[in-house]
């Protein structure tokens, strides 16, 4: 299928100010806009530094394959967002470590479930997620918590919720 081509400095990207462009457009989209695109795998990051010279051509699997998306399912049961009720098969993969601006690998670990909704709210508002082990946590922007403090997050899976709590 089509690949959209962003293009955006590698400072750019690293203190999240500034601009990205899409390749063939005249208009700058931000770089929110530009890790919300590369997360939904849609894209091929080509990163450059302040001479112009190209950084990072991207890897291969950026796409959470359909395996992987049903392990999600399985694991998280559907938007891991606190108090979303919306099922699996109406979310997205989220690559906790940004594809594009952390490198992130493409893996059932470090990938979570979430509706569209709380995906754009997540890139647009400065969320984060992290990932201790088997467990993930949500950080609010500084705005809304000024202390970041992690949230955790529970699975959504009833099969994978009455399993824990047979091994504890």
């Amino acid at each position: 299928g089509p690949v959209v081509k962003i293009l955006v400095a590698a400072e750019s990207l690293d203190t999240r100010t500034g601009h990205a462009r899409i390749e063939g457009s005249p208009t700058p989209v931000s770089v929110q806009t530009a890790e919300r695109l590369a997360c939904t795998g849609t894209t091929v990051p080509i990163l450059f530094d302040s001479a112009g010279q190209i950084l990072d051509l991207g890897r291969e699997q950026r796409l959470f394959t359909k395996r992987q998306k049903q392990a999600l399912a399985a694991r998280d049961g559907g938007c891991m967002w606190l108090g979303c009720d919306r099922p699996a098969c109406w979310t997205e993969a989220h690559h906790i470590d940004h594809w594009v601006r952390d490198g992130g690998n493409t893996n059932t670990a470090d990938g979570i479930l979430l509706c569209k909704h709380h995906h754009l709210l997540l890139h647009n508002n400065h969320w984060e997620i992290l990932r201790t082990g088997p467990e993930y946590r949500l950080v609010p922007p500084p705005d809304l918590d000024p202390d970041q403090t992690p949230i955790l997050l529970r699975s959504k899976s009833a099969a994978l919720t009455e399993l824990l709590a047979r091994t504890r």
